[in-house]
């Protein structure tokens, strides 16, 4: 009988091809260690394999041989199998396209939900739903015992609310979304000789402004504007007016965390803006301490980070376990902050009432807070984290080590 080439068996042999040769090149091609679209560090070749027949393989016989060879020689091929198939999909030719097409499909069959993000209206929307509240108790339990041993200083909290708790009033109740004003409400409830800072309510009043960007999880400059505001007060000073700054637009193309996670280009990028006083800024000083090495700025604006996708890091720089700042505001006030991300575009505005501000990140510290800076040389520490980020750190039990 001659073979008739139909349509139906044109697509199927295409598609029989994709499915060997997509992955054969896929491998073969040159490999990236970070997706900057995702803002994740791409899973690596696993190990041990028989790289030297991989790299070295020049048609893809030897690369079927390769992989072969380590399914029948590893003993731990379950293992491999698994971190081999993240591997696979992680560089898979056109990832990025392939990831937006299905997030795409998920959405046009009515799933609003991707990778934990809700998208709504014009904004993307991180849901705060169940937590551990044995782990949040034991970082409340960690907070009020650093304030007690240290009775010298004054210690306040500020828990900020993500957008959920200002925009969600549109994702569906089955989601089953916790309040974040309860949660922040019943932190408070339980600190001790800790000062909390009310920034909620006064963000609540201003939720019909761009007070937090559509593609990302924080708070816009705006945002912690507002936040500072509230804070002013209560940490013993009056917030400049809004009017009393000049505001630059540092980006207008920024797609921040929650885009990285959906991928979805139907949402609006992103403005970044940078606050400077009209009548002069504060001369800085600011040390960036990344663990292996101390990096200088004489600005709080990093603007190198513009020219990546995480544009956020420009705020005082990306994380790090200490970022030290000193100013010539001559009051000799000074200020560590204990701190999430949230705290990086707040921190420009509180620096300009102290002569020194300290951030340390107790994610990338493992000793005693007292090792990595000098308590005696502050008259106030901020304890300040997003509600979400709160809810899910084990890293505050290191204030307990701390004399």
């Amino acid at each position: 009988m001659k073979f008739k080439m139909t349509p139906n068996k044109l697509m199927i042999a295409l598609f029989s091809a994709m499915l060997v040769v997509l992955p054969v090149v896929s491998i073969i091609l040159p490999k990236q260690d970070k997706s900057e679209v995702e803002n994740r560090t791409l899973q690596q070749l696993p190990s041990p394999i028989n790289t030297v027949k991989l790299e070295s393989a020049k048609n893809p016989k030897d690369v079927l041989d390769s992989i072969k060879w380590k399914y029948i020689n590893n003993r731990e091929g379950e293992a491999f199998r698994d971190d081999f198939e993240k591997y696979l999909c992680d560089h898979i030719v056109g990832r990025t396209e392939w990831v937006k097409l299905c997030n795409r499909l998920q959405t046009l069959s009515g799933k609003r939900e991707i990778n934990g993000v809700y998208t709504v209206g014009n904004r993307m929307i991180q849901g705060f739903k169940d937590y551990d509240e044995k782990t949040v108790d034991e970082s409340i339990n960690a907070i009020n015992k650093y304030a007690e041993r240290h009775p010298d200083m004054q210690v306040y909290m500020m828990l900020a609310p993500t957008s959920q708790e200002l925009y969600g009033n549109k994702i569906p109740s089955f989601a089953g979304l916790a309040s974040e004003k309860t949660f922040i409400d019943d932190v408070y409830k339980k600190l001790d000789k800790v000062t909390p800072i009310d920034c909620l309510s006064y963000l609540s009043g201003h939720a019909d402004e761009y007070i937090y960007y559509r593609t990302d999880h924080h708070w816009t400059s705006l945002g912690a504007y507002y936040a500072y505001c509230a804070a002013a007060k209560t940490l013993g000073y009056s917030a400049y007016g809004k009017g009393s700054f000049n505001i630059e637009t540092a980006s207008s193309d920024f797609l921040g965390t929650l885009y990285s996670r959906t991928l979805d280009d139907s949402i609006e990028p992103d403005v970044m803006e940078y606050y400077f006083l009209a009548s002069g800024e504060p001369k800085v000083e600011m040390t960036v301490n990344t663990g292996t090495e101390l990096l200088k700025y004489d600005s709080l604006y990093v603007r190198e980070f513009l020219e990546v996708k995480d544009k956020y890091s420009s705020f005082t720089g990306s994380n790090a376990p200490v970022v030290d700042i000193k100013t010539d505001v001559d009051n000799g006030k000074s200020i560590l902050v204990i701190k999430d991300s949230y705290a990086h575009s707040l921190v420009p505005f509180l620096s300009k009432h102290y002569s020194r501000v300290t951030m340390v990140d107790l994610r990338y510290i493992r000793t005693d807070l007292g090792r990595i800076v000098n308590l005696d040389d502050y008259d106030q520490t901020l304890i300040m984290y997003n509600a979400l980020t709160f809810a899910e750190d084990r890293n505050l039990g290191i204030l307990t080590l701390t004399k």
